[in-house]
């Protein structure tokens, strides 16, 4: 990272001392004579952040071709530049016009050169050696419970042992029903003040961590999450860890085969801008230290991308970034395109507001210039949709007017123009490989207009700007197909109206100018009109109308019994599957194997017009649907399989692994026959405390506020819920028969029947043992800290760092 090269000249990390951002005492670390002996170790783990470690993932071309065709591109476009310098007419404005786009797309390519540049592997950053403290914070507005609840689930189950954390500003009773029945703590403000940044400022209040890891509502951790980011904070200079935001609907309307804007982005943009320690939170899937943030008063509130202004900050005051290359989180995007207008105008305008602010990156002090660079980079790319309209001005012009804005042969400037494209082209797909393809690329420039017009109204205008959450999961009752832009229309229509003109002039129709550039122009229109059309095409696709369902349903099979019958439940949900077997009639209750072991679900049968049969799951049962969800949305669904059993897969369900023979058989809750006092007990997941782990940890206690905490500020009015303590263990469950004529011939369990019957009532909507929550609390006011004073047991302060 840079921080070595940042000391290696002499200047302090914490920059001005008389800067008023942020107090002293919480400036970044510098090294102090005792630590000097581990910079070998510090210098290995921060040389593992600066490169991606996979090249693999990337699929570009190698190190030795990258470097070469990039500078022979870039020195082409720079001649090519000169060139065309020689042939604007001084005292033409739409020459000088359509030369400074011609500059404007260049130092785009140079841009993308630069952020790409270092793209090599790097060694793992290896185990930590420390024990921080950790606060998973997951922020929610208002996401519905099957976007929400698979983010809880995972993150309880988190590794090592952390607190978890649902920030919600819907202040919505079944979200802390939900999260205390999980095993996670609840959090509420009186007001939504800044958005999602004021929801984690007032978090930090009350949250007392080392680190926070931070989530949106839909994007659900690996079980790695943590364990893989946790090494790199063994440095006390990393501030920021981010990792890749990653999707598991490669359906969505930003996906075209193996491309999407964002692949690209965390896959070749993110990786390159690291090697110039200028990777940034992108607000979702990272881990922050909170002492950094303290140090620059909280998350930023100045834009409604407070992640990016919040990460400028931070390097300003002489923190750290990381970007870690492996996918640890995954999330929805955008489905449609009003989904995806709405995602992309709040990222513009935010990236106008940093721009327009005291902390823009060539105003922030003690930034490097190639971290300026690499951040303008990112700021300038929502202006490649006004290069689109300059572009299709110039051609109307040409074809109205029938004259190019330029002095020289006009099929000598096409055939220099498309070489010099081709070429800048081809090279950013040798670095950016599958991530980077020439239409989709040029398609979603064009589909960028209506962002980049608003980014240049933001840019010109000062005010507040509100932040929009973008909508996830059920958006509509009817398949509703997306609206196209006026913008966009108007781009079409002028392309093609110039068009009829052209093919009217040259059959004789009407009269005007003609020749070689002219029909130049009429090329360049009917371009246009063709991504115009390409356009509006996947924008009214029926696969991104409005979403009806309100979850995901994922391709996979799962075993189930529904009273005596064992079945198979195809392409489940959090809110039902459909069944695949015979299914005896009145059954309200089913047991499935998940990877946590049997789960009982109450619901119901229904029957779909096709005729198909589907088992819906009733509303709650907050445990053991998160025991579901964890199976779900985990990347290699194995259910575990009892010592002693049969590994083979029946020959009727080739692709199901056998039930465990732990796994009970439900029947009717108003079985007539007695139960046996002495019948075994069914495996039923329960709530758990965050941070509790199978192997049966009790959980950690919260930590008391650490005597360097944040200086005092008025507690804020929240609501804040403790998780429910952990409930004994369950009776382990004695193995059943496996299914066959005998098996079918026998007595019926009814013993484990009632004693299910009675759980799920006792439960209420829980489908488990009932949680025992903690009443809420109000937040005590911090304390003062007292200068030099720490906690037996605590790690001593990092040191003052040295004069700049």
């Amino acid at each position: 990272m840079q921080l070595g090269r940042r000391s290696s000249r002499g200047q302090g990390p914490g920059g001005d001392e008389s800067s008023s951002r942020a107090p002293a005492e919480v400036a970044p670390p510098a090294p102090s004579e005792a630590e000097a002996t581990d910079d070998g170790r510090r210098s290995a783990l921060l040389a593992a952040s600066r490169h991606l470690r996979a090249r693999a993932r990337v699929w570009s071309a190698p190190a030795w071709a990258r470097a070469p065709l990039a500078v022979f591109a870039l020195a082409v476009t720079v001649a090519y530049l000169v060139w065309r310098l020689s042939t604007v007419p001084v005292f033409s404005p739409l020459g000088w016009f359509f030369y400074l786009l011609e500059l404007s797309a260049a130092i785009s390519f140079g841009l993308f050169v630069f952020s790409t540049w270092d793209l090599d592997d790097g060694p793992e950053p290896g185990t930590a050696t420390k024990s921080p403290s950790i606060a998973v914070c997951i922020a929610t507005y208002d996401e519905d419970e099957h976007t929400l609840l698979p983010t809880v689930a995972a993150a309880v189950a988190l590794r090592p042992v952390h607190e978890t954390w649902v920030l919600d500003d819907g202040r919505r009773p079944w979200v802390k029903e939900m999260a205390l029945a999980v095993g996670a703590r609840y959090l509420s403000r009186p007001n939504n003040e800044h958005a999602k940044a004021g929801n984690l400022n007032n978090a930090l209040r009350v949250i007392d961590t080392d680190l926070v890891a931070i989530l949106d509502a839909d994007h659900v951790p690996d079980a790695a999450f943590l364990e893989q980011t946790l090494p790199y904070f063994d440095d006390p200079r990393v501030a920021v860890v981010q990792t890749p935001q990653d999707f598991y609907n490669t359906d969505s309307f930003e996906h075209i085969g193996t491309y999407s804007e964002e692949g690209l982005f965390y896959r070749v943009l993110q990786p390159g801008k690291n090697a110039w320690d200028a990777a940034f939170w992108c607000g979702t899937s990272a881990v922050l230290r909170t002492r950094a943030l303290r140090s620059v008063r909280g998350v930023a509130t100045d834009s409604v991308t407070e992640d990016l202004l919040t990460t400028i900050r931070l390097l300003g005051r002489g923190w750290g970034s990381v970007f870690h290359a492996n996918v640890l989180a995954r999330g929805q995007a955008p489905a449609t395109y009003e989904q995806y207008l709405v995602q992309r105008r709040r990222w513009a305008k935010g990236a106008m507001q940093v721009l327009r602010s005291r902390d823009n990156p060539w105003r922030t002090p003690n930034l490097t210039l190639t971290q300026r660079v690499a951040f303008t980079a990112s700021l300038a790319g929502w202006f490649d949709g006004l290069r689109t309209i300059g572009y299709l001005a110039v051609a109307l012009w040409t074809v109205v007017f029938g004259s190019l804005p330029l002095d020289a042969d006009p099929w000598t400037f096409a055939v220099v123009h498309v070489l010099v494209f081709v070429l800048a082209q081809t090279t950013m797909k040798a670095i950016g490989g599958r991530h980077h393809q020439i239409f989709p690329a040029l398609l979603f420039e064009f589909l960028r207009i209506p962002v980049s017009l608003a980014a240049l109204g933001r840019l010109l205008t000062n005010g507040d700007e509100r932040f929009t959450v973008t909508p996830k999961g059920r958006t509509g009752d009817e398949r509703t197909r997306g609206s196209v832009p006026r913008s966009i229309w108007v781009v079409m229509g002028l392309s093609l109206s110039a068009w009829v003109l052209f093919i009217f002039r040259g059959i004789g129709l009407l009269g005007g100018p003609s020749g070689p550039a002219v029909g130049l122009g009429a090329l360049a229109l009917l371009v246009n009109a063709g991504l115009a059309f390409a356009a509006v095409s996947r924008i009214r696709d029926e696969r991104f109308a409005d979403e009806r369902r309100r979850t995901r349903r994922f391709g996979r099979a799962l075993r189930a019994r529904l009273g005596a019958a064992e079945v198979v439940f195809r392409r489940p949900s959090l809110t039902g599957a459909i069944v695949d077997g015979v299914i005896p009639l009145g059954i309200d209750a089913a047991v499935i194997a998940t990877r946590e072991g049997p789960i009982a679900l109450r619901g119901r049968v229904e029957r779909t017009e096709n005729g198909a049969q589907v088992f819906e799951f009733a509303a709650g049962q907050w445990a053991a649907r998160a025991a579901l969800a964890r199976t779900l949305f985990a990347d290699d669904v194995d259910v575990a399989v009892p010592t002693g059993a049969p590994r083979t897969r029946p020959t009727s369900l080739p692709a199901v692994d056998p039930v465990p023979e732990r796994m009970v058989t439900l029947q009717r809750h108003d079985d007539p026959v007695p139960a046996a006092p002495d019948a075994p007990r069914p495996v039923v997941p329960a709530a758990t405390a965050p941070g509790a782990e199978s192997a049966g940890r009790r959980p950690r206690p919260p930590a008391p506020r650490r005597p360097d905490g944040p200086p005092p500020v008025p507690a804020p009015a929240v609501a804040v819920a403790a998780a429910a303590a952990p409930p004994p263990p369950p009776t382990p469950v004695a193995p059943i028969a496996a299914p066959g004529p005998a098996a079918d011939a026998g007595p019926r369990p009814t013993a484990a029947l009632a004693w299910i019957a009675d759980s799920l009532a006792q439960a209420g909507t829980d489908g488990a043992s009932p949680a025992r929550p903690a009443p809420p609390v109000e937040r005590p006011a911090p304390r003062a800290p007292r200068p030099g004073h720490r906690r037996a047991g605590d790690r001593p302060p990092p040191p003052a760092p040295p004069a700049g």
